[in-house]
């Protein structure tokens, strides 16, 4: 895998779709016995509706908040898990219908992998939503995708050969999983831009954590809104400094009244970056970085 992929993201969200999955397995388990006809239609589309919806809403509840949850951003995870939720249990009401569908039309693998990658495009749309950046919708659908279809497949296979309930357990999880491993590899494999921590007095910034630099602009500070959050070091202001993307180029500039050094310069007015620039801000050292340059590095 690239060096420039961050294997703790893929983790953080391959453990929250995993997680979401679990959460989703346990509040549809009691339906899953259905059966006859309820109002003149087969139970079985109550309950592929309601466990589509249940599986949407967990996995992007878990995955829409991921993120801000590692680093104690209260309102942003409130924020992330409602966009989340409610786009997820739509989309996963939706997917399963269609799986249905299909699975009556075609049977099997494709029907079951056709099903679960709507539900999969939509919880990614879902989590890209609660961010309100383009470019993690397009790395949610895509990523969204690729897991529900992989995970739809095995879906099919676990449900055949496991007893019912295990069967049932084992694949959401592994749905949610795939879902949530493949949006953030997506993620990793498009990023243009990201900051990495070299060393921090905040009590979030780890060393070797990255910012994604995913949004047209990005706020730093410490307010718990900020875009990139230093909480607890106070050298930094409640909005300290701004980076902007225009074109292919990446600008910084302070905000505040907060200092900003690049490669120990202070910054008057906004400066370009470059690959390989050290950025401070308080007590954090950031290393920008951009995908080009790092391939090339």
């Amino acid at each position: 895998m690239a060096s420039n992929v961050s294997r703790e993201r893929l983790l953080f969200y391959a453990v929250a779709g995993g997680l979401g999955g679990f959460g989703a397995w346990g509040a549809s388990e009691p339906f899953a016995y259905l059966n006859g006809k309820i109002l003149g239609i087969s139970a079985v589309w109550y309950h592929d509706i309601l466990l589509g919806a249940l599986a949407g809403l967990f996995i992007a509840m878990f995955l829409a908040s991921i993120e801000a949850l590692s680093v104690s951003q209260w309102r942003q995870v409130m924020r992330g898990a409602q966009a989340g939720a409610a786009i997820g249990a739509i989309g996963g009401a939706v997917g399963l219908l269609v799986a249905e569908i299909a699975f009556d039309l075609v049977g099997g693998f494709l029907g079951r992998m056709l099903g679960w990658a709507v539900l999969g495009v939509l919880v990614g749309l879902g989590v890209g939503w609660a961010t309100r950046s383009l470019a993690r919708l397009r790395n949610g659908a895509v990523g969204g995708l690729i897991g529900g279809a992989a995970g739809g497949m095995c879906y099919q296979a676990l449900t055949a050969a496991f007893p019912q309930a295990l069967g049932r357990a084992i694949a959401l999880i592994l749905i949610g999983a795939l879902i949530g491993f493949f949006i953030g590899l997506v993620a990793e494999l498009l990023k243009r831009g990201w900051l990495m921590v070299v060393r921090s007095q905040s009590r979030n910034a780890r060393e070797g954590r990255e910012y994604p630099l995913d949004k047209p602009v990005m706020s730093i500070g410490r307010a718990e809104e900020s875009d990139i959050g230093l909480f607890g070091d106070a050298g930094v202001n409640t909005r300290h400094a701004v980076i902007r993307r225009e074109g292919k180029n990446y600008f910084v500039s302070p905000a505040g009244g907060g200092e900003v050094l690049v490669n120990r310069n202070p910054v008057r007015g906004r400066q370009a970056l470059k690959s390989g620039d050290r950025l401070e801000i308080g007590g954090t050292l950031f290393l920008f970085r951009e995908r080009s340059q790092a391939a090339r590095g």
